[in-house]
């Protein structure tokens, strides 16, 4: 029996080892396949199994281009401890047939001590944000394979020597199937998704999300539309943190465990507004809805690939003529998919509204996102090849 280890560096990344596991589950039934996140604390019963040391940091895994702020807070929280301790774990899993490393090119490295035939899946940096360093190339070129998250990023890598490909987008395949019926959907009503992400700060996203739903809800409501909206929960994220922001806005809530995923609905009273708390039904939230409102990273991309314009607010703090680091990296990659919006609550709903009513803008952020993303059916790729280094079983 086959042993594989796959090794991620984010919340999304952990997602996207996940979608990896079960294609190689489904094309080699009885494979062990194991994760070690670097990035958070996998949950009871998720899969892949997670092995290693695991720790939930402030930062939440955000701590690239130059944000020295996070690393600090991270270092102070352990991170240099924990570092050394996966790099030791990784160094004991020699007797894997093969690893795969989800992330960065810092994952790679780490990964490529175990001395097994590793194969990068690289997800967190594209040619249309900024392109690899000659150091991550060179780390990258030690590779078996390595498959790029998109097709300018695989050219520009192949011409410098990384053995890079483009199979398709690793973030769709979890969402390839959605069950179309499996949320109730109004028909006459507006319907937004809202993704407050999978970090500490999702609580904080929704209670933002809440209080400017219901000014668009009152700004539709003077047209005789409804607004219905289905707020995703991560599998990182208490429900009763997000359910304690909704009511903090006014909302009145009812508990409700369902077979559709639906963990709570909520009203603003005397109002045109729904709101449904969806665990495990992201693919159907975001087939359900119309319009994204996204403060999250991963989410916000797929969400982008299915078609669903994305509307996110700019970084807490920042003037109005700036979106934030995190933002702006997220705008060059989804291009005109997605619309940031000042962090204020009457800009933010003007804003909302504007697009609502103009439907060829919606249209083409549509388009765009599907275009920039890609197809699924990366991962049956990928599973395909890393099963195949396994089988060779080198010394």
């Amino acid at each position: 029996m086959s042993s594989i280890l796959l090794v991620s560096n984010g919340h999304g990344e952990a997602a996207i080892a996940g979608y990896i596991a079960t294609a190689i589950d489904v094309k080699a039934p009885g494979t062990l396949v194991e994760h070690l996140p670097l990035v958070g604390k996998a949950t009871d019963g998720a899969w892949p199994p997670a092995v290693g040391p695991q720790t939930e940091m402030p930062s939440g895994g955000l701590v690239t281009y130059g944000n020295a702020r996070n690393m600090l807070s991270d270092i102070r929280a352990g991170l240099l401890g924990l570092s050394v301790r996966q790099f030791s774990f990784l160094c004991r899993q020699r007797k894997r047939d093969a690893v795969v490393a989800v992330g960065d090119v810092y994952c790679l490295a780490l990964s490529l001590v175990a001395r097994r035939p590793t194969v990068f899946v690289a997800t967190a940096k594209s040619e249309f944000v900024a392109p690899h360093s000659s150091f991550e190339c060179a780390i990258a070129r030690r590779a078996a394979a390595t498959f790029a998250r998109d097709a300018l990023t695989a050219q520009a890598l192949q011409r410098r020597g990384v053995r890079a490909q483009w199979v398709g987008n690793l973030m769709m395949d979890g969402l390839a199937e959605p069950d179309t019926s499996a949320l109730p959907v109004r028909a006459d009503a507006v319907r937004f998704a809202v993704l407050p992400g999978s970090r500490r700060d999702a609580p904080d996203n929704a209670r933002a999300a809440a209080r400017r739903l219901r000014k668009i809800a009152a700004a539709l409501a003077d047209r005789g539309s409804r607004l219905q909206a289905f707020v995703s929960l991560a599998p990182s994220v208490p429900a009763d943190e997000v359910e304690h922001a909704l009511a903090s806005e006014g909302l009145e809530l009812e508990r409700r465990e369902t077979a559709s995923g639906i963990v709570a609905t909520a009203t603003a009273p005397a109002s045109n507004l729904e709101v449904a708390l969806v665990r495990g039904r992201f693919a159907e939230l975001l087939a359900a809805s119309d319009i994204v409102l996204g403060q999250a990273g991963t989410a916000n991309e797929q969400a982008a690939g299915m078609g669903r314009p994305v509307i996110a607010a700019s970084d807490p703090g920042i003037p109005p003529q700036r979106v934030g680091w995190y933002r702006q990296r997220q705008q060059r990659l989804l291009g005109d998919a997605l619309l940031v919006l000042p962090d204020d609550d009457g800009e933010f709903v003007r804003g909302v509204v504007q697009l609502l009513d103009d439907p060829t803008r919606i249209q083409r952020m549509a388009e765009a996102g599907r275009a920039r993303m890609g197809d699924a059916g990366a991962a049956a790729k990928v599973a395909e090849l890393v099963l195949m280094l396994a089988a060779e079983r080198p010394s």
